[in-house]
């Protein structure tokens, strides 16, 4: 058997984040993703690139590609998210950047991420354009796109 490294987290019943951890329970058998899937996915879209820095023996350009796909990934959530609750209109609005490239296939093969990477710009013109496909994609495929 391989080594593993767990990870456990409580917090009171009285925490702004109880639902969270309510939500995320074994106990919950409605989740939309495995539930470890969900939780490494939001962790990794963050603080992945961090902990790597920390961690030491990255190069520059490593430490770069890693941010770049954390950032990319966010950025997917976030169009997720707005989906999910309607808020597509103020994702423009509140300088959201975001262009996925075909043509940068550059991947973060440590982070369970099937995604190209791109340097992000602020949304205009072409830009928009496409976030708005985006927006118009079925759930599944932005669900894909934004935990991947």
């Amino acid at each position: 058997m391989s080594e593993q490294l767990d990870f456990r987290f409580q917090v009171s019943l009285k925490s702004p984040y109880a639902t969270l951890i309510k939500y995320l329970s074994p106990k919950n058998k409605f989740l939309e993703f495995p539930r470890q899937n969900m939780i490494i996915w939001a962790l990794a879209a963050f603080w992945y690139p961090l902990a790597c820095k920390w961690v030491g023996g990255f190069s520059d350009a490593e430490l770069k590609l890693k941010a770049r796909t954390a950032i990319y990934q966010l950025q997917q959530q976030i169009i997720y998210l707005a989906q999910a609750f309607g808020l597509e209109n103020e994702l423009g609005t509140q300088g959201i950047w975001g262009h996925p490239s075909s043509a940068n296939p550059g991947i973060d093969s440590d982070v369970d991420a099937s995604t190209s990477i791109s340097v992000s710009t602020p949304i205009s013109g072409e830009n928009h354009t496409h976030l708005a496909s985006l927006m118009n994609r079925e759930n599944d495929e932005l669900l894909e796109e934004a935990f991947n």
